[in-house]
């Protein structure tokens, strides 16, 4: 399988696909994966379920990120000899 990437704006729910790839044959077997922006329009859950959902979801993919900085927030935020922040 051959990969892709490129960046693209939908036009009439279709995507065109870049000049090196317009060559590729009608009916070849393409899996697609699509990735929005986060300016992209979102639409607002209506009752509080869906709200809920929306949030536990977003903590779910919070809780899956990386850790980016092992330290505890004390070492973080660094104290002086008086115990002050630094």
């Amino acid at each position: 399988m051959q990969a892709i990437e490129f960046e693209a704006q939908l036009k009439d729910g279709m995507i065109r696909l870049p000049t090196p790839y317009q060559h590729w044959r009608d009916n070849r077997s393409v899996k697609v994966i699509l990735l929005a922006t986060e300016d992209a329009p979102q639409t607002r859950p209506s009752d509080a379920s869906q709200r809920l959902t929306a949030i536990l979801e977003i903590g779910c993919r919070c809780a899956a990120a990386p850790e980016l900085d092992p330290r505890s927030p004390d070492e973080i935020i660094g104290y002086d000899a008086d115990g002050l922040p630094a």
